[in-house]
């Protein structure tokens, strides 16, 4: 998927509002994906560009507020990510499933960006070991039933 700048998406909101095309239409002629322009527009109409050009930081109290305000008023992905002006309607997806299967504290645990190197070689590793360690007692009965087949071999051939 084509990341689409910021600059491109202003442009076509202010093509959408200018013109009597539909949200898809236009959406579709800038390669933009509906349910994020769709976003884009309400943020807009709401707060201007500026939201759009600086969005809000996200901190791990906004996180928590932000899917608290959307299960307190049921409202939707796009509903809430136009109420705090926020773009990223995945992110907002994937708190709210935090938030439902570990509580209040996983969303407190959550630090931006990605994992360092030294955390996957880590978490490589123990998913190694584990591994090895379930697959050890399988080769433990397979070397003592090729064993057995061993003795049973030599006993047949004398």
């Amino acid at each position: 998927m084509t990341k689409i700048s910021i600059e491109t998406k202003i442009k076509a909101i202010e093509e959408y509002c200018t013109t009597a095309s539909s949200l898809r239409g236009i959406a579709r002629k800038y390669g933009i994906a509906k349910l994020d322009f769709q976003i884009c527009v309400g943020i807009y109409a709401r707060f201007g560009k500026e939201k759009l050009l600086n969005p809000p930081t996200v901190t791990r109290d906004f996180r928590l507020n932000l899917v608290k305000w959307k299960q307190q008023n049921l409202a939707s992905i796009p509903e809430t990510c136009i109420h705090f002006g926020f773009r990223s309607s995945g992110s907002v997806y994937q708190w709210e499933r935090q938030y439902n299967e570990h509580g209040a504290p996983a969303l407190l645990k959550l630090r931006p960006g990605r994992k360092s190197k030294h955390e996957l070689k880590s978490r490589e590793r123990d998913s190694t070991f584990k591994q090895t360690e379930s697959a050890s007692p399988k080769r433990e009965l397979i070397l003592k039933d090729s064993t057995r087949r061993l003795k049973k071999i030599g006993s047949l051939e004398k």
